[in-house]
């Protein structure tokens, strides 16, 4: 090339050589500086076989205290397991790792951890993992009060294993079919339920164990299995318990009459009892427009508690007289229990300017980011302090028991919770004819579990059909053709003008 000789092209090649010679000097000065580490840390260095260069024990050079330690590595797995033998003896620590090894080859040639759990250990694994996902959208993770319940599930198999003696038993040695008897174990125990200062004993329900055993074995799934903790073949058996195919409402739900009836004793009498302080009537009067607003709705308690001002609208399709009355309520995906938003439409607009008057009766200006339902004693009103599930459950109580005593429904045993609102609903809209896709989009869930679920109402709906041609109406229906037939052939037997005259 011009301007280049042979000397040239010599200090080039010098050059990267000199730079070459630099880099693998440094290369030898680190793996020299790492095999001087390794040697301060295995001292006395003893392989357990004299054909392996794997699996061998060590003192480490780095304490005082002698003890031996065992370390093995798993070609396959790029692993690297290492414990203290707890023993400074040397025979007795070459004993161990013998023991050691022979036990765990298998299971860390398939990827499993040395690292051994108990049950206590594998709980508190799964709940600081699950801790980490908590969310306030469903769906996104785990719902703060499903972390809860989750917490409730799982000591219910930390209990079993305590109980059956197995309280330090490593996952691996746990006997498979100890989680065969669980679901039974769970059935048989009695139930705390906190009433009248008392416990008392109550059967749980089979699906509700059943969601215990699918919760447990989920947390094995997610953590033992998954993170190599135990193999598949050392995972628990478990068994379900058999639940009868019944999906029709477990709650049970006003009709009609009775709502109305209900609703009609909360504003005339519940609100002005004799007695109560002027705090305690606002009270009341916002209740019963959440009783209202819960039946005409449909929302779960969550929903409609975590409502905001901001959240509610008038729809603008409607025509204007349905304007006064329609509101279109805008369900949130994080105040919604699929994380899915959605808009109810319900005739509202009433009762939610009834609560806004109440509010401005004493003193407090309500913005879109207010909750709806919000606590007004004294000490509480003005900060957008929403209500809580324990006081919508204190208040119906009250409500139902009062009217119950003042005659105006008969409970026959029937237990009205919150989520009877939601329940009574569904079944008015089916009663009404209302179009089951409309009414699962409102209520926001599946067609499929509509039909299901509220079998009995749309079986109701259907009498005429269902009833056509059958028994008494059969006989009925006859006389009717036999009659509508005996008119028709007077009435053609008849001249024109008289026709007309019966027309």
């Amino acid at each position: 090339m011009k301007g280049l000789d042979a000397s040239d092209f010599i200090d080039v090649i010098n050059a990267l050589s000199n730079i070459k010679k630099r880099e693998q000097e440094k290369i030898e000065k680190e793996e020299e500086a790492e095999e001087k580490k390794e040697n301060k840390i295995y001292t006395n260095k003893r392989f357990l076989y004299e054909s392996r260069q794997d699996v061998f024990i060590y003192q480490d050079g780095r304490t005082k205290s002698g003890r031996w330690y065992i370390r093995i590595y798993e070609e396959k797995t790029k692993k690297v397991f290492s414990k203290s033998l707890r023993t400074t003896n040397e025979i007795e620590a070459l004993a161990q790792a013998q023991k050691i090894f022979e036990e765990n080859k298998e299971r860390m040639r398939k990827g499993v951890k040395l690292v051994s759990l108990n049950t206590k250990g594998l709980i508190d694994y799964y709940l600081k993992w699950r801790f980490q996902q908590r969310t306030h959208i469903p769906h996104s993770g785990i719902t703060y009060t499903s972390y809860d319940n989750l917490i409730k599930k799982l000591k219910y198999w930390e209990e079993y294993i305590n109980e059956k003696k197995h309280r330090n038993t490593k996952l691996e040695d746990l006997p498979t079919e100890l989680g065969l008897g669980f679901g039974q174990w769970i059935l048989e125990k009695p139930k705390e339920t906190y009433t009248n200062n008392r416990y008392s004993g109550k059967e749980r329900s089979r699906a509700t164990v059943n969601q215990i055993i699918a919760a447990v074995k989920k947390m094995y799934k997610d953590v033992a299995i998954n993170r190599k903790f135990i193999t598949m073949n050392e995972m628990p058996i478990f068994e379900y318990l058999k639940v009868q195919r019944d999906n029709t409402p477990k709650r049970d739900v006003l009709t009609e009459e009775e709502y109305m009836a209900i609703r009609k004793w909360m504003q005339y009498k519940w609100v002005n009892e004799k007695g109560i302080k002027p705090d305690e009537k606002l009270k009341r009067r916002l209740y019963g427009l959440f009783f209202t607003i819960h039946h005409q709705t449909g929302q779960r308690s969550k929903e409609i508690l975590g409502l905001k001002w901001g959240d509610i609208s008038i729809n603008p399709t409607d025509k204007p007289e349905k304007k006064r009355f329609n509101r279109v309520i805008h369900i949130r995906k994080e105040n919604a229990k699929t994380g899915v938003s959605r808009n109810i439409i319900a005739p509202v607009a009433e009762q939610f300017n009834r609560i806004k008057e109440i509010y401005k009766s004493i003193g407090v200006e309500v913005g879109k980011d207010d909750f709806v339902f919000q606590h007004i004693s004294k000490t509480r009103r003005g900060t957008n302090c929403a209500w809580g599930q324990p006081l919508i459950e204190k208040r119906l109580k009250a409500v139902c028991e009062g009217a119950a005593a003042a005659g105006v429904w008969e409970p026959d045993g029937r237990n009205i919770t919150n989520y009877s609102a939601r329940h009574y609903y569904a079944t008015q809209a089916i009663m009404r004819r209302v179009d089951i896709y409309d009414i699962a989009l409102n209520m926001g869930t599946s067609i499929q579990y509509l039909q299901s679920t509220y079998i009995h109402a749309t079986t109701l709906m259907k009498s005429d059909e269902l009833t056509k041609g059958q028994g008494i109406w059969k006989v009925m229906e006859e006389r009717q053709e036999k009659k509508a037939a005996a008119e028709k052939a007077i009435r053609d037997a008849l001249p024109d003008d008289k026709k007309r005259q019966t027309l």
